[in-house]
């Protein structure tokens, strides 16, 4: 009897992670799509976390560091990074709207899952 529930409280389990991790797959989209940040042209990435590249006008990410913002302090660094520092070159995608709210969520949600 019991191996007859496994399954659907698998099915259960994961259905509640497909949104996560369609959340993730998105943010690496917007992370290196050219129109809508290009994010990947100034930040390195972990190794198998995203494109290999030599990118370093700004700093490499890694997910201990963007954990360590937090994910209130790392959207607002998406969205306005002019506020935490004003001679920054990163543009303000949330101020600018290349990214909407949702998509900032997304790329906020790539960087804290990054190694």
């Amino acid at each position: 009897m019991r191996a007859r529930f496994r399954f659907p409280v698998a099915l259960a389990a994961l259905m509640l992670a497909l949104p996560a991790l369609a959340q993730k797959d998105r943010g690496l989209e917007l992370f290196v799509r050219p129109d809508k940040g290009y994010c990947i042209a100034c930040h390195a990435v972990p190794p198998a976390a995203g494109p290999a590249t030599r990118s370093n006008i700004g700093p490499a990410l890694s997910g201990s560091r963007m954990r360590e913002l937090g994910s209130p302090a790392l959207h607002e660094l998406l969205r306005d990074p002019t506020r935490a520092s004003p001679d920054t070159i990163m543009p303000p995608f949330g101020k600018h709207r290349i990214l909407e709210e949702r998509e900032i969520d997304a790329v906020t949600e790539y960087l804290l899952a990054l190694p």
